[in-house]
């Protein structure tokens, strides 16, 4: 018997894991801000130079991507920040434990860029470059976290190629009711993550995109994602019924659940980092200088150029798609 945070771990993550060769964008599973537009990164690296006039002048910048795929956004985060005086302050790196990704990534990079990606296995290997600020960003990374299917004291357990519910550990339980959590899931390992992203960064940025909300909704939202096809795991959210023949999907299919952002905001106020913002995904990147970025495009690439990319641009904002599905949020530690 295991918990289901075990399988899902190598479902997504394992030799033959869903992350080992998943596609993302019109010929793979789901869309992402990411694969819908360079914009969504643009939108990001205007942010990150307006965040750094802000503060006393620095030297040694690491821009870090977390969970960063094939590389596209840290790359389209650098093409923008290029021209920028401060791009000579700035080193960038993806924390990506997969070797194959590593690779992808750097690839990504150099073409794009023709710059130098540097690939980190864990946080530790910050702790040996001495950066003055650390900016970490992601997109879409929170939902990733192997999860715990908690239901009123209990836990899902998978034992026979079937899920049953038992008794949940102290842990398990401190952790539902820091999130004033009865019914859903719960990100075991976040805290420590987090946690060790912090230690050897002693100041930093957290930014990150995610399909969630504030507070608990005390139901299930554990879904499977292929071909653009999305499959709940529970027959009904609030109740233990699911659906028998979930494994037949292992490791073909995305999971992913909705995430807890109250629970994040508390993460981070017990690390003395302040909330930066919060808000759905079409105001933030309003607030981020998307008209600014807009201005920047067509006066490097031209309009017609621009033009190519409205419709996109208008799916990152717009609330029946992208723009009021999704939440920003961002903290730092100065």
């Amino acid at each position: 018997m295991q918990p289901f945070s075990h399988l899902m771990q190598q479902w997504l993550y394992g030799k033959e894991g869903y992350y080992q060769n998943h596609k993302i964008g019109k010929d793979g599973d789901f869309y992402t801000s990411v694969s819908v537009s360079p914009f969504f990164g643009y939108c990001i690296a205007n942010f990150i130079a307006d965040f750094f006039t802000k503060l006393p002048p620095l030297q040694k910048i690491a821009i870090v991507e977390i969970g960063a795929d094939k590389g596209y956004l840290i790359s389209d985060i650098a093409s923008f920040l290029a021209h920028n005086p401060l791009f000579a302050k700035l080193s960038f790196h993806t924390l990506e434990p997969l070797k194959n990704l590593q690779t992808t990534q750097k690839s990504t990079f150099y073409s794009k860029t023709s710059q130098t990606l540097h690939t980190l296995d864990s946080p530790k290997d910050l702790q040996a470059q001495n950066y003055d600020f650390t900016f970490f960003i992601s997109n879409e990374l929170l939902d990733s976290f192997a999860c715990e299917l908690y239901y009123k004291g209990e836990m899902a357990y998978l034992q026979d190629n079937s899920l049953l519910f038992a008794p949940a550990p102290k842990e398990i339980i401190e952790i539902a009711q820091a999130m004033e959590l009865e019914i859903g899931e719960i990100p075991l390992h976040l805290k420590s993550f987090l946690a060790s992203l912090t230690q050897y960064t002693p100041s930093f940025a957290f930014l990150t995109f995610d399909y969630g909300d504030l507070k608990a909704r005390n139901a299930f939202s554990l879904r499977f994602y292929q071909n653009h096809t999305t499959n709940n795991l529970f027959l009904n959210p609030t109740s233990k019924d699911y659906y028998p023949n979930f494994l037949e999907s292992f490791g073909k299919s995305d999971i992913t659940y909705e995430v807890h952002f109250g629970y994040l905001k508390n993460l981070f106020k017990a690390m003395n980092a302040k909330e930066l913002f919060f808000g759905r995904q079409n105001k933030i990147l309003v607030d981020m200088g998307l008209d600014k970025v807009g201005e920047w495009y067509i006066q490097n690439f031209g309009l017609e150029s621009f033009m190519h990319h409205s419709p996109k641009i208008r799916t990152l904002i717009d609330p029946a798609f992208l723009g009021e599905r999704f939440f920003g949020i961002g903290f730092a530690r100065i």
